[in-house]
């Protein structure tokens, strides 16, 4: 943006000057691609602060597209032209450009294409990234019709193709016989044996359009025609014959006929140009605004900026956290991190800040550092500056940095200096930012030093904002004591002699200029002698200083290591949670390699078991049959061989080895409280067994439910730990116990699934109304189909009757070779009028 009352001639243009902001912005240009946008760049000046809105606009959106260049890459720029000066050209009807112009434009639009294809691409593959600067990429025309019009009449030898148009193909083909002809005609003369002493060279050439034929200058009138040239040395004569006239009026005539058509082909490209020229300028107008955009974001990817808080107000202070100067780490081939950051604090009450301490320590780059990022604020710059970092924005930064020396003007560098401060003076507020690097220097020092302390007290006095270098003790002292001005010294390593290129706040830096000199090679006598010309209270100040820079460095180092320890602290407290979890998790592991482990050796123990099992019930079977006729003391003398005694050993055995496994952590089910019904079965949080809702108040905050032993409680529904769904046996919402007819459902075969209920799905079989020998046949293929499911328990419902189906059920799971044991569940659930088979599965 170009500000029309920002001038190099007004006082903050000479402040620009001094701090090298043209420097700054021929940086950002050079990132850009188009010439349009590179100029725009270099005449960039600092907007009025009035604008912060739309500043902190354009700073959010360069951080943005900074993000999306990083992860994207550059967008392709390219190739794009300046079409303005080609479409003024055409403003005119009638009005055409040449083929090498139509060739730029080509260019250009494929460039576009470029640009919209990788706005394209960016959507889909960071479309979080793209959405904050989706605007720029907005209202990019398309113009690919267009160019391939272009192209398809000029091709890359910037000529007009042959297909441009019909007429201009039939020209070209009679233009190409009308040659042939007369090349024809010239080549039966120059064959001809009579002319061979005549011609000069045995070629056709051309001049002035037409064909002619290179005689000898004494032989020109050996054959009649029309003289067209001559040679450099006179030695050549170029001669049209008479013959050949007519067809070279033909062929002039059919050239003029093909010009006049290429520039109907470009005035027909020139129209359709000037139709859309109102898009193409718009168009060209959001590129050269993306390309301005993707310089400065390169520039703050260069620098590593950022885009911190821009103050209106900065009543509450503000602060430059981590500040670099640009130009440092441009200029700086280890970028960034060679350069040591400062910085800049302005708490709530403070107005000045007095930088002083040794020379080349950094204390001029401190002044241009702040006023260099206070004008890049109001470019619209990224700033390199910590994100976190809150920045004012002055309505005017003033600067009297350097020697104001000029012979011209006769002006002592003091009085160019003063100069240069009345000016400041003359424009300062409270909105300003004042920049004085050695205050009152080039005089008597003491006069020198009381000057300096009334600028200082006048600029309190009108609130503005300054930042002041001095080497004056009296200076450094007027800054210490007095209130809203601080004392800053810029750090120094005596032991080394060297500046550390960092501030500290709170203490007055010593210059340090006797200790340089002797580290500069004078003599230790000279050093010494000068100690002693300093007066009482000139030591007493350095020594002052000095004991308070010392403690200074003290307190630094305290911090340092308590922030290392606290680093420890936490490093140390993260590797012991991560240990804890790692622990955890192989705890975790070992537990279920053990359950896995086990339950792999209960399944081939009780596969084992099932083979033994079933030889020796087939072992009874055969004995049982061949003694039946044995009499029966025979029969008692054969041991008992107990299947059931067996199976029961093993149920046991089997039993203690899963109860040495750690128990599975299930996790806790969440319970939606508003499908809760009457007569729902729900587990209640500390039971075992499950409970039945049997009322629900109106609210729904508190419902009443059955325990096991017909024990009535209210609760609120957080008590709830789990909604059972309905099972086979019981789970009706009438109070009585009813048996679902499974032989019905099923069909009629009897078999059929019990609904899921808490452990899982259970297999049915109803054989209530059955005679004993019909439920012997259904129970064992019931049984056989449950094996090879897999199922563990099963339920056979055969009511309560006379019992003899019982009694005759019981007998026949007795025999059977899987069944591990059976019985009746509670009276709720059904008791006599169920029996609960538990299976040994193979």
């Amino acid at each position: 943006m170009i500000v029309e009352n920002f001038s190099p001639l007004t006082p903050e243009g000479q402040a620009a000057r001094i701090l090298e902001l043209d420097r700054v912005l021929a940086l950002v240009a050079a990132k850009a691609c188009t010439a349009s946008a590179k100029a725009l760049l270099l005449d960039l000046r600092p907007a009025p602060a009035t604008e912060i809105l739309r500043l902190r606009e354009d700073l959010h959106r360069t951080a943005a597209f900074m993000v999306l260049v990083r992860e994207c890459g550059s967008v392709p720029l390219a190739g794009v032209e300046d079409l303005n000066p080609f479409l003024e050209e055409i403003r005119f009807p009638e009005s055409w450009l040449p083929p090498r112009e139509l060739l730029v434009i080509v260019y250009t639009f494929a460039a576009l294409e470029r640009v919209r294809d990788y706005r394209d691409e960016a959507a889909e593959r960071a479309a979080d990234l793209f959405t904050p600067v989706a605007s720029v990429f907005a209202d990019i025309g398309s113009f690919a019709p267009l160019k391939r019009l272009i192209k398809s009449c000029i091709n890359e030898e910037e000529e007009i193709r042959d297909n441009a148009s019909l007429e201009l193909k039939d020209i070209r083909r009679r233009i190409t016989s009308s040659r042939r002809q007369i090349s024809t005609q010239l080549n039966e003369i120059l064959s001809n044996p009579e002319f061979e002493p005549l011609i000069q060279d045995n070629l056709v050439t051309i001049r002035n359009q037409r064909y002619v034929l290179p005689l000898r200058t004494n032989f020109r009138s050996a054959i009649p025609g029309i003289i067209h040239d001559h040679s450099r040395t006179r030695q050549t004569c170029f001669v049209e014959p008479l013959e050949s006239v007519s067809l070279n009026n033909n062929l002039a005539l059919l050239l003029q006929e093909e010009k006049q058509e290429e520039i109907n082909i470009l005035r027909m490209l020139g129209d359709r140009l000037r139709q859309t020229a109102p898009l193409i300028i718009e168009t060209l107008e959001k590129i050269l605004a993306l390309d301005q955009l993707q310089a400065k974001a390169l520039f703050g990817e260069q620098i590593k900026a950022s885009a911190p808080v821009l103050l209106e107000s900065w009543d509450a202070g503000f602060a430059l956290k981590s500040a670099r100067h640009p130009l440092l780490i441009a200029s700086s081939g280890s970028g960034v991190l060679s350069v040591v950051p400062i910085d800049i604090e302005f708490p709530a009450g403070r107005c000045g800040l007095v930088i002083s301490g040794a020379n080349t320590g950094g204390k001029t780059v401190s002044l241009k550092t702040t006023g260099l990022i206070a004008l890049m604020a109001r470019c619209g710059l990224l700033l390199p500056v910590a994100p976190e970092s809150r920045v004012p924005l002055f309505s005017m930064v003033l600067a009297a940095i350097g020697d104001e020396q000029n012979l011209a003007a006769s002006l002592s560098t003091f009085s160019g200096h003063l100069l240069a401060v009345k000016t400041i003076l003359a424009e300062a507020d409270a909105r300003s930012l004042i920049l004085l690097d050695e205050l009152g220097v080039g005089t008597d020092p003491k006069e020198g030093a009381a000057l300096a302390q009334a600028v200082l007290i006048e600029l309190k006095e009108r609130r503005a904002i300054f930042m002041v270098t001095t080497h004056y003790n009296d200076v450094k002292s007027y800054a210490y004591e007095e209130e809203g001005i601080s004392s800053v010294a810029v750090a120094f390593d005596p032991a080394n002699f060297r500046p550390l290129y960092h501030l500290q706040y709170g203490v007055p830096g010593l210059s340090n200029a006797l200790l340089i000199a002797r580290n500069l090679g004078f003599s230790q006598a000279l050093v010494d002698r000068a100690h002693s010309l300093l007066d009482e209270g000139e030591n007493r100040t350095t020594n002052l200083a000095a004991q308070l820079e010392k403690r200074l460095a003290h307190t630094a180092n305290h911090e340092k290591e308590l922030l290392h320890l606290k680093q420890q602290a936490r490093i140390e407290g993260d590797r012991q949670q991560r240990l804890i979890a790692e622990l955890e998790i192989e705890k975790e592991k070992v537990k279920t390699s053990a359950r896995e482990q086990v339950a792999l050796l209960v399944k081939e123990a009780r596969l084992k078991f099932k083979v033994r099992l079933t030889e020796l019930e087939a072992v009874k079977n055969k004995l049982e049959t061949a003694l039946k006729n044995a009499g029966k003391a025979a029969l008692k003398e054969l041991p008992e061989v107990k299947v059931g005694k067996l199976r029961n050993a093993f149920n046991e055995a089997r039993d203690e080895v899963y109860g040495l496994l750690p128990k599975p952590v299930r996790a806790p089910v969440k319970v939606d409280y508003e499908k809760l019904e009457v007569g729902d079965r729900v587990q209640v949080a500390g039971q075992t067994k499950a409970a039945t809702i049997v009322a629900i108040d109106s609210s729904r905050q508190r419902l009443t439910v059955v325990l096991d032993g017909n024990l009535r409680v209210t609760l609120t529904p957080d008590k709830i730990s789990q909604h059972l769904p309905a099972t086979g046996f019981g789970a009706g919402k009438e109070s009585s116990v009813k048996i679902r007819n499974i032989a019905a459902e099923d069909g009629g075969s009897g078999l059929g699934r019990g609904a899921l209920g808490v452990s899982g799905a259970t297999r049915v079989l109803n054989l209530i109304g059955k005679r004993v020998d019909e439920a012997a046949d259904l129970l064992s293929v019931f049984i056989d189909q449950a094996i090879v499911d897999e199922q563990l328990q099963v339920e056979i419902v055969h009511g309560h009757g006379t019992g003899r189906l019982r009694q005759g059920i019981h007998e026949i799971l007795k025999t059977l070779p899987y069944v591990s044991k059976f019985s009746h569940p509670d009276a709720a659930a059904g008791g006599a009028a169920i029996t609960i088979v538990e299976l040994v599965q193979r």
